[in-house]
């Protein structure tokens, strides 16, 4: 039993070796050397969370291999269900990828657990936007500057959208928030006089 106990240990150890060796690897930029390190890792130690959640990483930054990332970032899920950011990063790799339903579905799983991530109160609201759900899309940003009211960013873009919906007080509203948040932002500058204009001869 002993005997077992002190393989089971090395395997471990050897596993945590060549995760560690995989980061060296991956700050060099060098996917396939992480990934071939990393998978050593998780088959040494199937269990071995960090292992299969940076494998996926490798494989959809590194290789833009969506569908070998999401198989491991699942199996980093059967260790840790609610992981945030194994959710988060399947969320935007189906965004990227222009799957913006299961996007959705993954970020409305993020923000179940962590209701405060505004960062994905934004990225759910840009896959809306993709969607052409722009009230859905609006609701997320709403969401997203009630926990984050500083960032400039998430304004300009509720600007926009209200714009579109040619809801242009609303609009004026969003672009000077940004404006007063940095007030050197080029684009709502100009967005605010375009805005301006439009609700002259509407």
């Amino acid at each position: 039993m002993t005997g077992k106990n002190s393989e089971k240990n090395n395997k471990m150890e050897e596993a945590d070796e060549f995760y560690k060796k995989g980061f060296v690897f991956g700050q060099q930029s060098d996917a396939d050397g992480a990934i071939e390190c990393w998978l050593k890792t998780v088959e040494l130690n199937p269990q071995h969370f960090d292992g299969w959640y940076n494998l996926g990483n490798a494989y959809n930054i590194g290789k833009g291999d969506i569908i070998k990332a999401f198989e491991c970032w699942n199996k980093a899920l059967e260790i840790k269900p609610d992981n945030i950011d194994v959710l988060y990063n399947m969320g935007n790799a189906c965004r990227e990828n222009g799957d913006q339903v299961r996007a959705v579905k993954y970020y409305k799983r993020v923000v179940e657990l962590s209701p405060d991530d505004h960062e994905t109160w934004n990225n759910m609201a840009n896959s809306y936007s993709m969607r052409g759900e722009i009230d859905q899309a609006i609701e997320c940003w709403m969401k997203a500057v009630e926990i984050k009211p500083d960032k400039f960013e998430t304004w300009f873009n509720l600007a926009v959208k209200y714009r579109e919906s040619r809801k242009f007080g609303l609009a004026l509203d969003c672009c000077k928030k940004a404006l007063e948040i940095n007030p050197n932002f080029r684009a709502a500058r100009k967005l605010l006089e375009t805005i301006r204009s439009e609700k002259k001869e509407s």
